[in-house]
């Protein structure tokens, strides 16, 4: 999931309906709605799966779009799609993942207590 070698480009006309473009032209994510798949897209055309989890962490200053995208999606298929219990896990996932992370930065550690 590095940018390290991505060019920047916008995405134009592509095969999914939502798409989150990222203005630096790197890092562009699609949602896959027939699936309730997040994937990371590129220039050339190929889509790179990624839980909701990662795709938070790819882009993190859009964690509420990612969350409101996934929890609509969600709200339309329900646990009548097999995979409609584990994207509520990943988005829940990541976003404890990146609270926990900026918390250590700003010196708090998470801890968890004990019995």
């Amino acid at each position: 999931m590095t940018s390290i070698d991505e060019q920047p480009w916008f995405p134009d006309q592509t095969r999914w309906n939502m798409v989150l473009a990222n203005p630096h032209g790197i890092r562009h994510l699609a949602f896959d709605e027939h699936h309730g798949q997040w994937l990371r897209i590129y220039q050339n055309g190929a889509a790179q799966p990624l839980t909701a989890a990662e795709a938070i962490l790819l882009r993190p200053s859009d964690v509420d779009t990612i969350i409101k995208i996934s929890m609509i999606w969600y709200g339309r298929q329900g646990l009548q799609h097999p995979r409609g219990a584990q994207l509520i896990d990943e988005v829940a996932a990541g976003a404890k993942r990146v609270v926990l992370h900026f918390a250590d930065l700003a010196g708090h550690p998470y801890t968890p207590s004990g019995p």
